[in-house]
């Protein structure tokens, strides 16, 4: 299963070297969550970062009314997690629950101290993906607040068509910061 992790570095141009991979290898831990497991939740000091081999991750918000408002999804071959919380012990923001059966390859805060100390190769490139996957996440918040649900929906169709097939409607309508029965009718529109 940790061939799937230097696939994915050697599909973005980066070579991860066999001694920085020996030591990543010895490091990792591979877990499997059930559906509606939590890999962390909002408050947890002790989290991890993961890598998905299999499956589906929401990351949420929560309110003071304990309304949850989903910030994206992640299937196979992302990586998920917040590493400034893991690196300095920082109580998480977020929540990261399983939609479905999901196979990770973990990270915890004792290896990647060893990981940012020994593996300068992996260490770059992951937090060159990290920061361009930041950038990503603000261009779809600033794109929720821009277009209609129905420009919404027509982006996630065309781009992310696994959303609409394996995510259920009320978590995408969460996403989209509108309500499941207006989401809906957008659907209907579009069948």
């Amino acid at each position: 299963m940790l061939y799937k992790i230097k696939e994915y570095y050697k599909k973005r141009g980066v070579i991860i070297p066999d001694n920085e991979f020996n030591i990543i290898s010895e490091l990792l831990q591979s877990r499997t969550l059930k559906k509606k497991e939590f890999f962390y939740k909002t408050g947890d000091t002790n989290t991890s970062v993961a890598y998905i081999l299999k499956g589906s991750l929401r990351v949420f918000i929560t309110d003071s009314q304990k309304k949850e408002f989903n910030r994206f999804f992640a299937f196979e071959d992302w990586w998920v997690g917040e590493y400034h919380q893991v690196m300095n012990n920082l109580p998480s923001k977020t929540s990261v629950q399983a939609l479905e059966e999901t196979d990770i390859i973990e990270i915890t805060k004792e290896a990647l101290d060893i990981i940012l100390e020994k593996c300068p190769v992996f260490t770059r490139a992951t937090f060159n993906f990290y920061l361009k996957s930041y950038a990503n996440l603000l261009e779809k918040e600033e794109l929720k607040k821009t277009l209609t649900i129905e420009e919404l929906y027509l982006d996630i169709l065309k781009n992310k068509p696994q959303v609409l097939k394996r995510i259920p409607l009320y978590h995408i309508a969460s996403y989209l910061g509108v309500k499941p029965e207006s989401l809906s009718r957008v659907k209907k529109k579009f069948q």
